[in-house]
């Protein structure tokens, strides 16, 4: 982008160790945004370990998660660290949410999230952009905010379906997958009423489920149903088992989202996914009825329709999954995400702290 005036940038976020999916979307980010011709740098360790760094960027994205940055999600040397990187650098703050508090289970967990929801009003008085990962943030945060979704952390191979299966010693049974961690926020019960009505219309031999993710949970089957799991795989392992996939089961408690990465996942390898529709769904998965399929959260029958029908139709599992794999190019790829986030910067800059990239 050689004579184009862009603000470089400080991307931060503290890492949690392990499998972390914020960490993988920062990085992911700091590369296309270079590519788009933003200067960008990643520092995992948080703002304390930025302020070290020499240099004036001319703003700083703080990717935001409450239980990153302090045990039980209580991070008050969180909203220091800001003030003071503004001072030193005089840069602009941007936070990128991507949980702005924990859910309340009990009275335990409703004095976190009143604290936790304290701290986000504190830390958000002290930011220049404020970016939400999904539209239901944005309403529940009280505030202006741009909506930047995520994008898959898991590159396509480009691999035909068939080849994936072959190098995999998959048949021509029917591949259900499931796709994430033992988080409460997996209703896995639609899950299984969904597979346990395709095993009644089918027959166990013509299916195999993939219970995809590191710390993936046991799922409750007929016993004569095949299930792998793989556990801890490489990105392109990931991927060889996604195209190898004719579903993709994803019954989140608040509904799908834009800031799910397994959704992302799903929709950029082009297979067919079937989720649930909650107060977290954005628009645009509601109106996309030819990318995705949606059933109400709380009825696992309507959710084992859905999957069963689709399961028998090859034709339509064909035509959804290309429809959401054009809606994940037109909409969530990165280079989009990048300029999106580029452009909520530049706008809040006003041209002010812009430089020229050669």
């Amino acid at each position: 982008m050689t004579g184009t005036l862009v603000p470089p940038g400080l991307i931060v976020y503290r890492t949690t160790g392990g499998v972390d999916a914020i960490d993988e979307y920062s990085a992911r980010l700091t590369r296309a945004l270079d590519e788009a011709g933003i200067a960008a740098r990643y520092v995992s360790t948080g703002l304390r370990a930025a302020r070290r760094l020499e240099g004036r960027p001319a703003w700083i994205l703080l990717q935001y998660n409450p239980f990153s940055y302090g045990r039980w999600g209580v991070a008050p040397g969180l909203i220091r660290d800001a003030i003071s990187m503004r001072r030193r650098t005089g840069a602009l703050l941007a936070i990128s949410i991507h949980e702005p508090w924990g859910d309340v289970r009990d009275w335990r967990s409703a004095l976190m999230s009143a604290y936790q929801r304290a701290q986000l009003r504190s830390l958000m008085r002290v930011a220049d952009r404020i970016i939400v990962a999904t539209e239901a943030y944005g309403r529940a945060i009280g505030r202006r905010a741009i909506h930047v979704p995520v994008g898959s952390n898991i590159t396509p191979l480009g691999l035909p379906g068939a080849q994936a299966r072959e190098r995999l010693g998959l048949g021509d049974q029917l591949v259900v997958t499931l796709f994430g961690t033992g988080h409460p926020s997996r209703a896995l019960g639609h899950a299984e009423a969904a597979i346990a009505a395709l095993r009644a219309q089918r027959g166990a031999g013509e299916m195999t489920v993939l219970n995809l993710g590191l710390g993936s949970p046991q799922v409750r089957l007929p016993q004569d149903v095949e299930v792998v799991t793989p556990g801890r795989l490489a990105p392109d392992e990931i991927s060889l088992r996604l195209h190898a996939s004719d579903l993709l089961l994803l019954p989140f408690t608040d509904g799908v989202s834009s800031r799910r990465t397994t959704l992302m996942a799903g929709l950029a390898h082009g297979v067919p996914v079937v989720g649930l529709s909650g107060p977290s769904t954005d628009r645009i998965f509601v109106q996309r009825g030819d990318a995705l399929r949606l059933t109400p959260f709380g009825d696992p029958s309507q959710f084992a329709r859905a999957v069963v029908d689709l399961g028998a139709d090859e034709d339509a599992r064909r035509a959804l999954g290309a429809g959401g794999r054009g809606l994940y190019r037109a909409e969530f790829d990165w280079p989009i995400i990048a300029r999106r986030v580029g452009a909520a910067v530049a706008d809040q800059d006003g041209g002010r702290r812009s430089t020229t990239q050669a």
